[in-house]
């Protein structure tokens, strides 16, 4: 029992220094004006402070538990190659240092390693947005209409497209609740054609908020298909059946907002302000790639992000 758990942590640290992080490197350690050989401290390992920040929100710990967490496990310590325990001060200067801009370059590191890893693919994505509702007096919030729940919500909304695949994010922006699905496609589309992939986007998934010409026009002129059922018609349209069996891919976006709920609920972590907003969620997404990732080297679902946590700390 003990040989196991001890191969399975070797094979974790196997697995996560597989996933190439040295250009999230390059740019954690840019926010820093250290330089070797020179006077001065050495700061306290950059990606290992963003990875502990990714593992801590996840597992929705504070400051103090998670020091806790990696004072119990050396594993972890060194996994994250840290030589001692950071203190609480040192995660407070990471997020003074980094801002939303270095946390969308992060995000889109990773997601291009997993692509050149083959564990995402772009061959056909889907794109929804999902309000956030957020505190009453938290002033850069905004109202919006909330389909679902069939009232005006209060809050923000996080605009993604996913790999209908692994169900997880490769693009994504945080606006006002009140702003419309489709005026968040070019943006993140065009950040989606950015990826240098063996396997282009052939087919996109959208509701009916994504019916328009223009939509329609930039995905056809890049010989991709769009699974958008039409919005505004007299007769209701009769799809064929290939149409049928990819559009139900759509329910991949609504699964991850699913997933991604359970961890940022803007209330109960009392966040306020877009620019927190933002780092939780490129936090938690950042955290589920890199979790579907082992989580699928280890033989489960991808999907599972929780397995993880129950398996593996």
């Amino acid at each position: 029992m003990h040989k196991t758990k001890n191969n399975r942590r070797v094979s974790l640290r196997k697995i996560i220094s597989n996933i190439n992080l040295s250009k999230a490197e390059e740019v954690l350690k840019s926010k820093y004006k250290y330089t070797p050989d020179k006077p001065g401290r050495p700061p306290i390992s950059p990606t290992g402070i963003f990875l502990s920040f990714i593992i801590m929100i996840l597992k929705m710990e504070s400051y103090r538990d998670h020091h806790a967490f990696l004072e119990k496990h050396i594993f972890w310590r060194r996994t994250l190659g840290f030589k001692q325990t950071p203190d609480i001060s040192n995660f407070t200067h990471f997020l003074q240092r980094i801002g939303t801009d270095t946390l969308e370059q992060l995000f889109q590191v990773v997601v291009q390693q997993l692509l050149n890893q083959g564990f995402l693919n772009l061959h056909m994505i889907a794109q929804d947005g999902s309000i956030l509702e957020a505190n009453l007096n938290d002033k850069e919030a905004g109202w919006g209409w909330d389909h679902i729940k069939e009232k005006h919500v209060y809050g923000y909304k996080i605009h993604v497209i996913v790999d209908t695949k692994t169900e997880l994010p490769v693009t994504l922006n945080i606006t006002k609740a009140n702003v419309h699905d489709s005026k968040e496609f070019q943006n993140l589309y065009s950040k989606t054609k950015s990826y240098k992939t063996r396997f282009p986007t052939r087919f996109y998934i959208g509701d009916k908020a994504f019916d328009t010409t223009n939509i329609r026009k930039t995905l056809l002129k890049d010989d991709v298909q769009p699974i958008i059922k039409a919005s505004k018609t007299r007769i209701e349209p009769k799809y064929p059946l290939w149409f049928h069996n990819k559009y139900k891919k759509r329910v991949a976006v609504e699964r991850f907002f699913s997933r991604f709920k359970d961890y940022l609920d803007l209330k109960k972590l009392s966040i306020y302000g877009k620019k927190n907003m933002v780092l939780y969620t490129y936090f938690i997404c950042i955290g589920m790639l890199i979790i579907g990732y082992i989580n699928q080297c280890f033989g489960y679902s991808p999907r599972s992000i929780k397995t993880f946590f129950r398996k593996f700390t």
